[in-house]
């Protein structure tokens, strides 16, 4: 089970380390369309909406990570505060109210991507960008969430499990 951990884990602090390029990559990206917009009045076709997707792969792809670092929002005033068997419980609790909301986003945006994929859909716009790489990181990114969730979940029930043991050891 501790490689299982482990695993999840490192997928998640690679993928975090790798998405988070993607920001300089965005700024990159509207500097140039300033740049083109205001000193030349020539701005890009395709900038904006370039923009979006990377946002949307970057706030997706990065749930994982942020969860494995404790970087999501929790009521700390009363998580602090708790001893480390109560923490260990909130984390198991919070592993299932990720993965109930989470269940219908990965299925429906994995049709979605996969229909867009299938049909070959295209944005609208003038750039006409494939749509399948930005909707795929709905269900990517909700199954790394998912899956440190659960990783998470399994680190407090290691915990507890081994609290309980040193307790049965020590009564």
């Amino acid at each position: 089970m501790g490689a299982l951990i482990k695993c999840i884990d490192r997928i998640n602090e690679i993928t975090g380390r790798v998405v988070a390029w993607m920001t300089m990559v965005i700024t990159a990206i509207v500097f140039l369309e300033v740049i083109l917009r205001y000193f030349f009045n020539a701005p890009t076709s395709w900038g904006y909406e370039v923009n979006n997707y990377l946002q949307c792969g970057l706030v997706m792809l990065a749930g994982g990570y942020t969860l494995m670092h404790g970087g999501h929002v929790r009521v700390d005033i009363l998580y602090r505060f708790y001893d480390a068997r109560r923490r260990a419980w909130v984390d198991i609790l919070t592993a299932f109210l990720v993965i109930v909301p989470a269940a219908p986003m990965l299925w429906f945006g994995g049709e979605l991507t996969w229909e867009a994929l299938v049909t070959g859909q295209r944005s609208v716009s003038a750039a006409e960008l494939l749509l399948w790489p930005s909707m795929a990181t709905v269900p990517v990114g909700v199954a790394l969430l998912v899956f440190q969730a659960l990783a998470n979940a399994l680190k407090a029930g290691l915990f507890l499990a081994s609290d309980r043991a040193m307790e049965a050891n020590h009564g």
